[in-house]
């Protein structure tokens, strides 16, 4: 359970979906770092970043949250891939004129590529890079609405992994064979990327609540219980 102390849980019970988070971002400071709570991956802030103290909001290029590189980040033991959850609360304010928007990612350049969850032209996708650097996709249709909120993510239960918006699975497929995630040296990103600069891909939005699981999935019913009619279940 990291670093966290049981005096800065939320009221009640800890949600047995969260033990084994490697980092928990409630995206609520007005000034600092983006802190995370359970093993203080903190984030330093890149650009011009406005915070309320509910949402992070990005509406402007080059404006990210920088958590860094941690093995942690990085699905595999070493040997064999992890399972994992990376699940985001966003709120689209508009779409940028390539109409694309890094949402949360661990890729630094085109030849140093981890894992990417993000909005593309009418889906929501997730790729993921293995060890020869060869990716592999799942995708969704994915029309937001400008100004609703939304929970979304990716999860890995065996060779399973599924893609969730709003406490339901979209879609899920099967990894390929053999298909070995790779352990890199990207930094963790929130909002925008930059390895690029033909293609505009920076988030115009809010996040909030932000965690990364790594050592177990969540089921249908966990997505379920997490989304929690709109309200989400906190750390």
């Amino acid at each position: 359970m990291g670093i966290i102390a049981a005096s800065r849980l939320r009221a009640g019970a800890r949600n047995l979906m969260f033990d084994n988070a490697v980092a928990y971002y409630r995206l609520d400071e007005t000034t600092g770092d983006a802190i995370d709570l359970v093993n203080a991956y903190n984030g330093t802030l890149n650009g011009s970043i406005s915070r309320n103290g509910e949402y992070y909001t990005f509406d402007g290029d080059n404006e990210f949250v920088n958590i860094g590189d941690e093995d942690n980040f990085s699905f595999t033991d070493g040997n064999n891939n992890t399972d994992f959850v990376i699940k985001t609360e966003v709120i689209f304010d508009a779409f940028n004129s390539d109409n694309y928007a890094w949402i949360v990612s661990k890729r630094q350049s085109n030849s140093t590529r981890e894992w990417q969850l993000i909005y593309s032209n009418d889906e929501l996708k997730f790729n993921i890079w293995n060890t020869t650097d060869s990716f592999f996709t799942v995708d969704t249709l994915f029309i937001p609405t400008i100004g609703q909120k939304y929970i979304i993510g990716v999860t890995l239960n065996g060779t399973s992994i599924s893609l969730f918006i709003d406490g339901v699975i979209e879609v899920t497929e099967t990894l390929p064979n053999g298909f070995t995630f790779y352990n890199g040296t990207s930094v963790v990103k929130l909002g925008d990327e930059t390895f690029v600069s033909s293609i505009n891909l920076n988030l115009l939005g809010k996040l909030k609540e932000t965690v990364i699981v790594k050592g177990n999935g969540w089921t249908a019913q966990n997505i379920t219980d997490n989304y929690n009619n709109g309200n989400g279940i906190t750390y």
